[in-house]
């Protein structure tokens, strides 16, 4: 399996800099700019980092070059490319939560969806299902989402 490249570790970190500025906007408010709209657009971030997420497995299901041939590859991959979809499913509903209920409650939905990403995908990592150094990376990103998201809820629900 090919290693993670620099430059996709590069760009899996920038990928918290929109939930960074969010999160100080929301928690900085400035009356200009209402906080439905940056609790949305933080909202639909996550929706699309978690569809993003799933689209890595995605990706190795369908990877044309395999080093090993096991007789439970078909398997495997079927498993991968539903780990490819679930993630872009819980976006969606966090996206939908917010956007037909409240803010807040798609942010809370988002917590959870990237709690349960993280397990699974440490579960395909352990199976050697990604490239090595990408869990390594996945965590630190994944950490600063979720104190994101923590921060926002916490501050605009108490």
């Amino acid at each position: 399996m090919k290693k993670l490249p620099f430059l996709g570790v590069v760009l899996m970190l920038a990928g918290v800099v929109p939930y960074v500025l969010c999160t100080c906007a929301i928690v900085f408010y400035d009356s200009r700019i209402p906080v439905p709209n940056l609790l949305m657009a933080e909202l639909f971030y996550g929706a699309i980092s978690l569809s993003f997420i799933g689209a890595v497995h995605w990706g190795q299901a369908l990877e044309m070059e395999r080093t090993i041939i096991v007789a439970s590859a078909a398997r495997t991959d079927h498993v991968r490319l539903l780990a490819g979809v679930v993630p872009a499913l819980l976006g969606w509903v966090a996206a939908c939560a917010g956007f037909m209920w409240q803010p807040l409650g798609g942010i809370a939905v988002l917590i959870v969806a990237f709690a349960l990403v993280a397990v699974a995908e440490r579960a395909a990592w352990r199976r050697g299902w990604v490239p090595p150094g990408y869990m390594g990376v996945r965590w630190i990103v994944t950490a600063v989402t979720e104190c994101c998201l923590l921060m926002v809820l916490l501050v605009r629900f108490l």
